[in-house]
């Protein structure tokens, strides 16, 4: 059984029945060491939709970079960190990054000074390809591609992926006004507007569906899940999880390899079965 969060001693329980179940992607719902999702996960989410729990992606991700995870049954989706948020296929918020915070990404970038991603809402593309940005490649299963970045200047940039290790992000946003970041990884961190986060289009979703925060849970394993668990009622770190997300959810379950998210909605109640 996986560790639990002394935080919450007892059963495993809701502070009220669950309708919606917000879900991060990588290393939640999908195995890095597999390169897709375990079928324990798919299946679990199955039984959710049948329990008429509405399951909700809560993802730094966007629509193209979502192919390695099964959409089936989904009612939402919050991408780029909170900053597009879509619903029964309506574009409910959409908040781009300051322009002026864009055009300091790409000076910074073309001097040199690190790698960056410029993600836009149908394609994304980097200044130069070094060893953190294949090393990224290889954990994500994503592929990217170089472009010339000045493009930025003239589109809406919704998230930067900026390749530096901890603490090295000051390198941008000491010039920067209106954007912050957050991890899951020493390898890059994501950039967006200092107003985002994913528990800024959980909190619209619940707005626009009715929920009580009380009737939500949030399934995570790193820093950027961290406002999200803190948005629900119920919140779920992965057993594979960082140290920030284990510390801020109710419970922590087994790791997303040892059918993680299958056990947790069972312990929860969410779904009839038992742990595997």
């Amino acid at each position: 059984m996986g560790e639990k969060n002394m935080a919450a001693p007892g059963p495993w329980r809701t502070p009220a029945p669950v309708r919606a179940a917000f879900f991060d992607v990588d290393g939640t719902m999908l195995s890095h060491r597999l390169g897709t999702e375990p079928a324990s996960t798919r299946e679990a989410i199955a039984r959710l939709v049948e329990a008429g729990v509405t399951p909700i992606l809560a993802t730094g991700r966007t629509s193209y970079l979502l192919d390695l995870v099964d959409l089936t049954g989904f009612g939402g989706f919050v991408t780029f960190n909170g900053q597009f948020v879509e619903l029964g296929g309506r574009v409910i918020h959409s908040n781009p990054m300051d322009p002026a915070d864009v055009a300091v990404a790409v000076r910074q970038a073309r001097e040199g000074r690190y790698a960056c991603l410029f993600m836009e809402r149908d394609g994304m593309y980097v200044n130069t390809i070094d060893q953190r940005v294949r090393d990224l490649a290889e954990l994500a299963h994503n592929h990217y591609v170089t472009a010339d970045v000045r493009r930025a200047l003239e589109s809406d940039v919704y998230q930067l992926n900026l390749f530096v290790g901890p603490g090295d992000e000051r390198i941008l946003l000491d010039e920067c006004r209106h954007s912050k970041a957050t991890r899951w990884s020493d390898i890059f961190c994501d950039v967006m507007p200092d107003a985002g986060g994913k528990d800024a289009g959980v909190r619209l979703v619940m707005g626009e569906l009715g929920l009580d925060p009380r009737e939500c849970v949030a399934f995570g394993d790193g820093g950027n899940d961290v406002d999200m668990f803190a948005a629900v009622g119920t919140s779920v770190a992965m057993g594979n999880g960082n140290p920030e997300a284990k510390a801020a959810a109710t419970y922590v379950t087994d790791h997303v390899d040892d059918d993680g998210i299958w056990n947790a909605c069972v312990r929860l109640g969410l779904i009839e079965g038992a742990p595997l």
